[in-house]
């Protein structure tokens, strides 16, 4: 399901920062300049129609069941009202997906998991967040073979703005689960709940408790017990850090990563050493978004990846998978750069580095993109849920066509050459909102249109409209990222051009017009 809207600003409901807004004129626009430019290219992801749910603060898994993967999906259904949902997509025959209720609690800003719990041969879920109500909701439930879920009366911690993952940590053979947020009281845990023969007892360590991040499972040490990363909010301030296990004890790496809140990590062999590496996306202690990943070693030092071909983002979810089949785990990411939301696939080459896939994929905020070989053929799908640049409601499944016996070293995906993607020379940045930046007591909407310069580094102007937003204006809140939109152009004349058709459409849409020149 999508929703269109147009001719009012729309809100997409956050609870810890205000968001911008965009009219439908201005969306026009602001699309037309996105792909202006744009090289295109064969679709390699194709979107089955009726296939998923629109939602925001989005979360979803697939699930097995019946030889086949079904996705399942929670967020919020509608901006203007918070209706909260959980959505079972039921995969009826190829292509087509029903969506279904499965007894599970509609929630949003969570996280879920799907695993073998019971060892009964059916995948059950894990999950946590916050329901209808504002009321907090958790647990584990079991799969049933008319295909309904059941909760069991084992006890999850009830989180919100975390993660939860399965994995057996002490290797008895039981599935173990580690769980990260914060709670109704606003306090924020990490806790790892041991399975002792069917029952969940919390461990007691020292992991820190974070929120607006996630606490992940992944061996680092090739011990074949299950350390813990941790990314997020603490209450000194956002961390990245590994928790080296031993018997049972969980240790701080030495080693200092980019702190990130807002953040995600996923744990794999990028580059088939035999030693776990990660990547990790979301936001730096300055405001900035952050996407880096590091390559593991025998003695647990890691070394900075290639950094080239990977653009930075916050508000991140990230998931890995070889969807090409060319035996080099591949990542998928959502997120926002300061001025507008991504959905990238960045295609590991041969264990070096990564590039942009150009996927043409929706670029989503508040979202989600899982990994999911739904059709049976051999290449990784997509489902994707989130909010576009349009404020549109996403979700759905992207099939992927490639053939997965293709040979990627006589056939390479055509990649846009660096000098081309860097793109014209003359920028100019805007961004808006339904606010009171002035603290004048009464919101209205008002546009905000930087001057015409060249860019010498990477989004160096919109951190400099940023700068000047927040400076400028008491009332724009400091957490603020909105989509700040940089338009390229070849000529002085083409910018101020095109800054002049943003400018109308802002004031055709009534808005108070502020310039910020430097």
């Amino acid at each position: 399901m999508k929703k269109h809207y147009t001719n009012s600003p729309l809100i997409i409901p956050d609870r810890n920062q205000k968001r911008s807004f965009i009219t439908f004129s201005t969306c026009v626009i602001l699309l037309l300049f996105l792909f202006n430019g744009f090289i295109p290219r064969a679709q390699i992801f194709l979107e089955i129609p009726r296939s998923g749910t629109g939602m925001a603060q989005a979360e979803a898994i697939w699930i097995a069941s019946g030889n086949k993967l079904h996705p399942i999906a929670s967020g919020e259904i509608s901006s203007n009202s918070g209706q909260i949902r959980t959505i079972f997509h039921q995969q009826k025959s190829k292509n087509n997906f029903v969506a279904t209720q499965a007894n599970l609690p509609d929630f949003s800003y969570g996280a879920m998991d799907a695993a073998d719990f019971n060892k009964d041969g059916i995948e059950d879920v894990v999950l946590t967040g916050i329901g209808n109500g504002n009321k907090y909701v958790s647990g584990i439930y079991n799969r049933q073979a008319n295909g309904t879920f059941q909760r069991n009366n084992l006890q999850i911690p009830a989180l919100s703005d975390g993660s939860v993952q399965f994995g057996d940590y002490d290797r008895d053979g039981d599935l173990d689960v580690l769980i990260s947020g914060k709670d109704g009281s606003g306090i924020s845990h990490t806790k790892i709940l041991k399975n002792d023969n069917g029952k969940l007892i919390e461990v007691n360590t020292s992991l820190p408790g974070v929120r607006f991040g996630k606490a992940a499972w992944g061996d680092f040490t090739n011990d074949g017990m299950l350390d813990i990363i941790v990314t997020g909010q603490t209450k000194e301030g956002p961390i990245t850090k590994i928790f080296i296990q031993k018997n049972g004890n969980f240790s701080p790496l030495r080693q200092h990563f980019t702190p990130l809140y807002h953040s995600d990590v996923v744990c794999t062999d990028f580059n088939n050493d035999g030693q776990l590496d990660f990547m990790i996306a979301g936001q730096g202690k300055n405001g900035s978004p952050v996407t880096r990943y590091y390559l593991g070693s025998k003695n647990q030092q890691f070394t900075d990846g290639n950094p080239k071909g990977i653009r930075q983002l916050m508000h991140a979810s990230l998931d890995a998978g070889d969807y090409n089949g060319d035996g080099f785990v591949d990542v998928v990411i959502t997120g926002e750069s300061l001025e507008r939301p991504y959905t990238i696939v960045l295609q590991n080459v041969q264990g070096r580095g990564f590039r942009d896939l150009v996927a043409g994929l929706p670029g989503v905020s508040n979202g989600v993109a899982r990994w999911g070989d739904y059709d049976n053929d051999g290449d990784l799908d997509l489902y994707i849920a989130g909010v576009d640049v349009c404020f549109n409601l996403i979700g759905s499944v992207y099939r992927c066509t490639l053939d997965p016996e293709i040979d990627t070293e006589e056939s390479p995906i055509e990649t846009i050459p660096l000098e081309l993607a860097a793109g014209p020379k003359y920028y100019f940045v805007f961004s808006s909102c339904y606010c009171d930046p002035e603290n004048t007591g009464e919101k209205s909407y008002h546009g905000f249109v930087s001057n015409i310069h060249k860019e010498k580094m990477d989004f160096d102007l919109n951190y400099e409209f940023n700068h000047l937003l927040i400076s400028n204006y008491p009332g724009w809140n400091k957490a603020d990222r909105g989509h700040r939109t940089s338009n390229a152009f070849t000529s002085v004349q083409d910018a101020e051009n095109g800054r002049k058709t943003v400018i109308a459409s802002y004031m055709q849409d009534k808005y108070t017009i502020h310039y910020l020149n430097w």
